[in-house]
């Protein structure tokens, strides 16, 4: 069987390393996060965020203001952002805060020291 094609940083990765990653990976909504990597559906690509090419991984709260019949509410988004060379290369949405809390505190478990979780202070 052939393995599994996933979108890197820097081009295709295939892997038998990352694909049994990919498969052992903690499942927090659409994001999987394995001892190698994070790994997200990316329209028809599934990306691989290779810790070692990573600078920085955030959350970044998006707060969408609704207009309904009866009133007005706000939904927020929260976004799993990676960067490299001081630029936001890929993100991904989920509805579920406790999920994504979850998905980066397993990041800073598995990632290597180098590795920056969480905004840049100034």
């Amino acid at each position: 069987m052939a393995e599994k094609k996933f979108a890197g940083i820097n081009g295709a990765v295939v892997s038998p390393e990352v694909s049994a990653d990919y498969e052992a990976a903690a499942v927090f909504d659409k994001v999987k996060v394995g001892k190698l990597g994070v790994y997200f559906r990316d329209g028809f690509k599934t990306r691989f965020m290779d810790y070692t090419l990573l600078e920085r991984v955030f959350i970044r709260i998006q707060e969408v203001n609704g207009r309904m019949c009866c009133g007005n509410t706000v939904f927020a988004y929260y976004r799993l952002v990676f960067v490299v060379n001081g630029k936001e290369i890929a993100d991904t949405i989920s509805e579920d805060e406790k999920a994504m809390d979850e998905a980066l505190a397993l990041i800073k478990a598995n990632a290597p020291a180098t590795l920056a979780i969480g905004v840049a202070e100034k």
